[in-house]
């Protein structure tokens, strides 16, 4: 958390809450958010950070835009790319009100928009607006919810031993999906999140194209909210089929839900609806 679908709900409330209106304030209780990069590192603060934010003040920001787990704005003289780490996100709260973990506000006429991080892995990164695209999507692959794979592309780019589940998660390739949605789309397209990329089949993969998107779409629709979002890992509710239910009966066939570690992540499935398979190629 948070992955694509989070971040596009971000991205839809920093446009809500910011549209037509002129920035009027910026609030940094943490130099360190500004950085010289989409960097994890507070170390790698950016010398000056502060001063380039502020020359937002007085202009009226663009709609955010998405790639992937990245969001770009462009406000006034700057362009902004922004990385929300593991436990990055937004806020709304009354002029003078700040809420714990505040890294960055960017207040408005009527209230304050804060990026909240309890662990300081996400960040925010001043770049010029005519780069501020290409910034955007370096190093990543399409975005899965707005360019996402049909099952031919899926299984021309994801090929080898890897694990299904640990393919999807690899940004150069695709960009959005991490250890839940992952799994979570492997559950809907009943496929063991283990199966190794060779051993699917055609009709594997095109029930994995349309699993991912379903999944990306529905989440969002679900999470598209205009309140505090509190990530199901940071004690908010659980909407998923799978992830964090290990030990719980499936709600599909009743089996019980599993876990085990791939990819240094830990990963769920329901050995019921996804039963493992022998690794062999994978046939048309």
């Amino acid at each position: 958390m948070p992955e694509l679908p989070e971040v596009e709900v971000a991205r839809r409330q920093l446009a809500r809450w910011t549209a037509d209106r002129p920035i009027v304030r910026i609030h940094v209780p943490d130099a360190a958010v500004v950085r010289r990069s989409l960097s994890s590192k507070p170390s790698d603060v950016l010398a000056g950070g502060v001063d380039r934010l502020r020359e937002v003040v007085g202009h009226v920001p663009s709609e955010p835009v998405r790639h992937g787990k990245r969001l770009g704005w462009v406000v006034g003289p700057v362009g902004l790319l922004a990385h929300f780490g593991m436990t990055a996100h937004l806020v709304r709260r009354p002029p003078g009100e700040t809420p714990d973990q505040a890294r960055l506000g960017i207040e408005v006429a009527d209230a304050v928009v804060w990026f909240v991080d309890g662990r300081r892995f996400g960040c925010v990164t001043p770049v010029p607006i005519p780069d501020l695209e290409d910034r955007l999507r370096e190093g990543c692959g399409p975005d899965a919810l707005l360019e996402p794979l049909d099952g031919a592309a899926m299984r021309t780019t994801f090929r080898g031993k890897k694990a299904v589940k640990v393919a999807l998660m690899d940004q150069v390739k695709l960009a959005g999906l991490g250890n839940i949605h992952a799994a979570e789309a492997c559950f809907r397209a009943r496929i063991d999140p283990a199966t190794p990329c060779a051993s699917l089949r055609v009709d594997d993969w095109e029930r994995l194209a349309d699993a991912v998107l379903v999944q990306l779409r529905e989440t969002v629709v679900a999470e598209d909210v205009d309140e505090d979002m509190v990530y199901v890992n940071l004690g908010g509710p659980n909407p998923f089929s799978v992830y964090r239910r290990e030990g719980e009966a499936c709600g599909v066939c009743g089996s019980v839900v599993r876990a085990t570690e791939l990819g240094g992540r830990t990963t769920y499935w329901c050995p019921g609806c996804q039963p493992a398979r022998d690794a062999e190629p994978g046939v048309g």
